[in-house]
């Protein structure tokens, strides 16, 4: 079973996704905070985040860097979920490091959807790089120092 961590602040938002996420055979916790979040990601080790930006006590910008930099969650896949639509701030936070950017109002399906094909992608990358690994013998790649 999938496990997500949703950050989300409006609790009729967080709610929704959750019995969603929920009613298609995820476990979820939710954070409405960007430092409960991090606590809660620490704590669950999910396999994916929904993360708003437009946090109280830390913004949502901050807790991408802070996953992102962090070597034990820098793996996770984020997926932004915000008010905030520029074109400038989808670069800035994909750049960053998010796996998808998808701005609200929006289909709880499309999340949802979004939410399975970025676990895809990151099974098959994570099966590339384990073959990858075995093939140079235990993960020693000439690249790596």
């Amino acid at each position: 079973m999938r496990h997500i961590v949703i950050i989300e602040d409006e609790p009729d938002v967080a709610d929704l996704l959750a019995r969603r996420f929920s009613s298609e055979g995820f476990r979820v916790a939710t954070a409405s905070d960007g430092r409960a979040g991090l606590h809660a990601v620490h704590l669950y080790h999910p396999d994916l985040i929904i993360l708003d930006l437009l946090l109280p006590t830390m913004n949502g910008w901050e807790v991408c860097c802070s996953l992102k930099a962090n070597p034990a969650t820098h793996d996770i896949p984020v997926i932004i979920l915000s008010a905030v639509g520029s074109s400038e701030d989808r670069i800035a936070v994909l750049e960053m490091g998010a796996d998808d950017y998808i701005v609200k109002p929006c289909s709880v399906k499309e999340v949802i959807a979004r939410a399975r094909a970025v676990l895809r992608r990151t099974e098959r990358a994570g099966g590339m790089r384990r073959g990858r690994e075995q093939a140079d013998g235990g993960g020693n790649h000439p690249d790596c120092g």
